[in-house]
């Protein structure tokens, strides 16, 4: 007569992993990044509202302009440049950017 195989506690604890990791796949792909939204100028903008959703171009930003550029997206960053802003008008646009995005918080306070 031969032994029935046994669960061990490692194939429980790998099971529960499994289950666990597809859980969390489901929740990635069924929910969208929140966004935030902000005026400037008489327009619209919106961003990621969580800074872990920004994309992870940010990475290799060398400079405040590109890290703005890259929160904003190429079609938006369009549209604040296309109002011909002046340094003070980047600098409103860069604080609004970064608050809208959680960029500018604090953090651990």
């Amino acid at each position: 007569m031969a032994a029935a195989p046994r669960k061990t506690a490692a194939s429980k604890t790998s099971l529960a992993a499994k289950q666990a990791e597809a859980t969390h796949n489901e929740k990635t792909k069924d929910e969208a990044p929140k966004v935030a939204t902000f005026e400037f100028k008489g327009e619209t903008y919106e961003v990621p509202a969580d800074p872990l959703d920004v994309p992870m171009d940010i990475a290799y930003a060398e400079s405040e302009m590109d890290v703005i550029e890259v929160i904003a997206g190429p079609e938006q960053w369009g549209k604040f440049r296309d109002t011909r802003p002046t340094i003070r008008d980047f600098r409103k646009f860069a604080e609004l950017v970064l608050e809208a995005s959680g960029q500018g918080e604090d953090e651990g306070n």
